[in-house]
């Protein structure tokens, strides 16, 4: 009798654990799946659209003659990027994006260096792509593959940088939402970031395009009062997700997107108190 009820226990526990992995979850490649391929490059969103990834993310700078471009930062990272020659550049810092032209930009190299955090990246010479060629790259791949891709854009924007390492936010959200409109794909973007001017500036003149904060610290209460409206999606990281988050997000009718998370172990605890959507550097399969 001990026995059956102690298999009958083992049983239920690892039926819960496979329901969780098999849920219909959506996951964000995070700069496109940067731990296998060369981050935020048109080679990168391809591949994450072969890795069956739900949404693309990807995060916008721009360039000193007003073109938006996909980059992490709004100058080069060290990290990741050979100057001209094929050396790797010291200080990305000295290298504002905003202070050089797109021509300029396009002969660094962000692809071919090893990340020392991501071992299984493929490496190979990869230049920092248009939002509006990387958007062309991807709808024209995407046909192919026969799926309608989803992005998740964030502006990366910061109060102590405007004019100098970046547009003010009302003419970054302008321009960028001019590139997004300009290519038809408006009702499949997320506007993403941290910086509660910019989603303040995308509701106000864009409201029918879906929103989300970010939050790596606070209280659900504390950063909701960034803004004067709920935004669509609240995305924080996964140690600031408990129960009563995800009730209280579902009573709003606020959908939650757990923050860049490598660890399949968290990945799967979040799952378990009900988020489907997650951002990962890796597709769930392949999480280290």
């Amino acid at each position: 009798m001990i026995i059956k009820k102690f298999i009958l226990i083992i049983c239920t526990i690892f039926g819960s654990f496979i329901s969780y992995a098999q849920q219909d979850i959506v996951i964000y490649a995070h700069r496109g799946f940067r731990g296998l391929m060369p981050e935020n490059t048109i080679a990168a969103m391809k591949h994450a659209l072969d890795k069956k990834a739900g949404v693309l993310e990807l995060d916008i700078a721009f360039t000193s003659d007003g073109h938006a471009v996909v980059s992490h930062d709004p100058w080069l990272d060290s990290l990741i990027t050979l100057d001209p020659a094929g050396k790797p550049i010291r200080n990305g810092k000295e290298h504002a994006i905003y202070k050089m032209t797109y021509q300029e930009i396009a002969k660094y190299d962000v692809g071919s260096q090893q990340h020392k955090d991501f071992p299984k990246k493929r490496n190979f010479k990869s230049e920092i792509p248009k939002l509006t060629d990387l958007i062309d790259s991807v709808e024209a791949y995407a046909k192919t593959l026969g799926v309608i891709p989803r992005y998740s854009i964030e502006t990366k924007t910061n109060p102590k940088r405007d004019g100098k390492a970046q547009p003010n936010p009302v003419v970054f959200v302008k321009d960028l939402m001019k590139n997004i409109n300009d290519k038809n794909i408006a009702d499949r973007v997320i506007i993403q970031s941290f910086d509660p001017r910019t989603l303040e500036i995308v509701h106000q003149d864009f409201p029918k395009i879906i929103t989300m904060l970010n939050a790596t610290k606070g209280t659900f209460e504390e950063n909701m009062k960034l803004l004067t409206f709920y935004p669509t999606y609240y995305a924080p990281n996964a140690n600031l997700i408990d129960k009563n988050l995800v009730d209280t997000c579902a009573k709003l009718g606020i959908k939650l997107l757990c923050g860049n998370n490598n660890s399949k172990k968290e990945i799967d605890s979040v799952m378990a108190l009900g988020v489907t959507e997650f951002c990962s550097d890796y597709p769930y399969e392949e999480l280290p």
